[in-house]
């Protein structure tokens, strides 16, 4: 049961699905239901909320910013709940890398019920930008810079190499490797919207090195999928790699004459006087992660 009425629950399911036919299908009514639905939705906010489309449904102006406010209240009631449900458990909404969510996941809070994540996964940008309107209330990332709005608690530096299927080994970890490597297969490579990218575009634009990209992604899953393969190379960081290594899907290759490496930041809004109560957890959390060449804490 929700505290929220059925029009407005069903109409975040047809936004979801910019379907009223797809939406009555997963929620087990009549397409006419949904339809009665929207139309008292509609005459309660004084404006149209969708429009019929060839493809389906899609939302107006107004549709728009009720959907995004309906997601924060149908969001604040779920941890509301859960607060609720486990009152002396602390609650924390976390944005982090995608590398980090094994080791995230892994926490014994969240196994004894001491503590409830709300877990958001994007890019530095995204998530510091999130963490200055309050969204969320601790950031760890990559190459966070000074800012006066955002207090970095701790820094570690991570190494970048490269990243091959097993059985391709460059002699070496010099430039000339990197070089060579670039030219003899295609690379898939973070795009601009990921940190590390502005690190590798340097690398190549000082040695003068052109980059056969076979694909490049937002996504460090996706390149570490293809690099599996066999099929093309990239340059990840030992963090988002370190579990892939180990069980000896994935190679790394370190470049230590380059010089190239991320700083991985933990991070929470600057405000006078605010002590974090999961402070204590999200330090050990960052101080267990692994260094570069060794392996993820068990």
């Amino acid at each position: 049961m929700s505290a929220f009425s059925r029009e407005l629950l069903s109409f975040v399911e047809i936004s979801r699905h910019n379907s009223v036919r797809r939406a009555a299908e997963v929620l087990n009514v009549a397409p006419s239901a949904l339809i009665r639905q929207m139309q008292m939705l509609e005459r309660a906010f004084g404006a149209p909320l969708m429009a019929r489309t060839p493809q389906g449904s899609s939302l107006t102006d107004a549709g728009k910013k009720l959907l995004e406010q309906a997601t924060r209240w149908i969001d604040a009631e779920r941890e509301l709940r859960a607060v609720i449900s486990r009152p002396n458990a602390t609650g924390m909404r976390v944005g982090i890398m995608e590398c980090l969510l094994p080791f995230v996941m892994a926490q014994p809070e969240l196994r004894t019920g001491t503590l409830i994540l709300k877990i958001i996964v994007s890019d530095t940008s995204t998530l510091l930008q999130q963490l200055r309107s309050g969204e969320l209330d601790v950031v760890i990332a990559f190459n966070v810079l000074d800012d006066p709005d955002i207090h970095i608690h701790k820094k570690r530096e991570y190494d970048i190499g490269l990243i091959t299927a097993p059985g391709f080994a460059p002699a070496g970890g010099t430039e000339a490797d990197l070089l060579s490597a670039c030219a003899d297969l295609p690379l898939c490579l973070p795009d601009g919207s990921l940190s590390i990218w502005p690190r590798l575009e340097g690398a190549f634009t000082r040695m003068r090195v052109q980059p056969r990209v076979m694909m490049d992604t937002n996504s460090v899953r996706l390149i570490r999928d293809y690099i599996k393969q066999g099929e093309c190379m990239g340059f990840l960081t030992w963090l988002d790699v370190v579990q892939d290594v180990l069980s000896g899907d994935l190679s790394f290759h370190a470049l230590d004459n380059l010089r190239l490496n991320e700083t991985l930041c933990l991070c929470t809004r600057h405000v006078a006087g605010e002590v974090m109560p999961v402070m204590a957890t999200l330090t050990r959390m960052f101080d267990a992660l692994p260094q570069t060449g060794t392996p993820m804490p068990g």
